[in-house]
């Protein structure tokens, strides 16, 4: 805790000439950028200007009408030569705040979120991946250091060949069922897959190339065709006592 409080006082003391040159402020009240950082900023009350720092590993965003600080992603700090403060890591982050990507490219559904330097892990929602260009999850094959096929255990088929009479395949991307899982398939982009999951009482109808009714589904075992089914039947009969209720 001591060398956390040190280097804010040393990145106070590093800026604090820039915002003394300043002068005084634009308006009576408001916030200000501070020239050559990007974490550094001027609040001024009632005519009164002081210099800030936003907590390590956010930025100072001139945008915002509430809070000045905010994460990277949100913020547009184009100066020239700009610095921020040092990192103050803890064991568990490599900064005070901000989001960051658990695993390798293989293993890219995790994400973990720090706050005052505590970290704490979450999980993409089931075959999602962590997108640290936008701080969300994604479609593993738009994630840029992500390997979709690693990560989801399934490698997307090449297309036929395609004679130059015949010209470009119509489809821009093709569907295949999930080798494991009756109530899940893959939609695979130039190649790359994405696995979608249909309702619990639905599964992937090959033929149709869409989610169907479960019963529809010769590929499901009879335990899942039958929890779909019972499913659907508490589904419809909570429906219908709604419906009864209303009347």
């Amino acid at each position: 805790m001591a060398k956390i409080i040190l280097s804010a006082v040393v990145c106070l003391a590093m800026f604090g000439s820039m915002a003394l040159a300043a002068g005084s402020c634009p308006q009576a009240n408001g916030t200000y950028p501070v020239s050559g950082s990007c974490d550094a900023y001027i609040e001024c009350k009632n005519g009164v200007a002081e210099e800030k720092l936003c907590p390590d590993g956010l930025l100072f965003n001139e945008k915002s009408t509430g809070y000045p600080c905010g994460y990277p992603i949100d913020v547009e700090c184009d100066q020239p030569q700009a610095r921020t403060q040092p990192p103050q890591a803890t064991e568990d982050c490599p900064r005070q705040f901000g989001y960051y990507r658990m695993g390798d490219s293989k293993n890219c559904g995790q994400f973990k979120n720090c706050a005052s330097g505590r970290g704490y892990i979450f999980d993409c929602p089931d075959g999602l991946a962590w997108n640290p260009a936008t701080y969300r999850c994604d479609w593993p094959d738009v994630v840029e250091d992500c390997d979709a096929e690693a990560f989801l255990g399934f490698k997307c088929p090449p297309l036929p060949a395609r004679s130059p009479l015949l010209g470009e395949p119509e489809e821009e991307y093709t569907f295949y069922p999930s080798p494991n899982n009756c109530q899940q398939y893959f939609l695979c982009i130039e190649g790359r897959p994405r696995r979608i999951s249909c309702g619990e009482d639905q599964a992937f109808n090959e033929e149709l190339k869409q989610c169907d009714d479960i019963e529809n589904v010769p590929s499901c075992s009879p335990e899942i065709k039958q929890r779909g089914i019972e499913i659907k039947n508490a589904r419809l009969s909570a429906a219908a006592a709604r419906k009864a209720g209303h009347k």
